[in-house]
């Protein structure tokens, strides 16, 4: 397990428990050194101040739990536009809202879908994609998926 599952899975329940939707974590290293981001949402969206409180009690955290060793910059955000689409109730949420799906080996000789989430059947994402119409792709095979920030959320 990474890093990043690591504190995941340490730290969701902690957010769920206060009403705060854990998005997605990333440790990176880049140009500046490691990055540890957390991008949250809750129900009316994140604000800066909730940022700010957040960056203090996931870094106290992180620290008291050693999920991470080292220096890193700690970043505290929302998902933003481009929503990253991860989990099967994260499909169900927006469904009707217009996404972009990357799967890892193609369906139907495609492997980038674009259009409408239209819910979710048994394990397959079903969607309306722009060129093909219906399209069922199996959850397990989605590489990524986020809201289209061109039709906006």
């Amino acid at each position: 397990m990474g890093v990043a599952e690591n504190i995941e899975n340490n730290l969701a329940p902690v957010l769920k428990e206060a009403g705060v939707e854990l998005v997605a974590v990333q440790y990176q290293r880049e140009p500046v050194g490691w990055v540890l981001r957390f991008f949250l949402d809750k129900e009316g969206g994140i604000s800066l101040d909730d940022c700010a409180l957040w960056s203090d009690r996931l870094g106290t955290l992180v620290e008291e739990r050693g999920l991470a060793t080292g220096e890193y910059s700690l970043e505290v955000s929302s998902p933003g536009l481009q929503r990253p689409l991860r989990k099967r109730e994260d499909f169900l949420r927006f469904t009707g809202l217009e996404a972009i799906v990357k799967t890892f080996a193609p369906i139907n000789n495609q492997r980038n879908f674009h259009g409408v989430l239209r819910g979710v059947e048994n394990d397959d994402l079903i969607l309306t994609d722009r060129t093909n119409g219906l399209v069922k792709v199996p959850l397990k095979d989605i590489a990524s998926a986020k809201l289209d920030p061109a039709v906006g959320a």
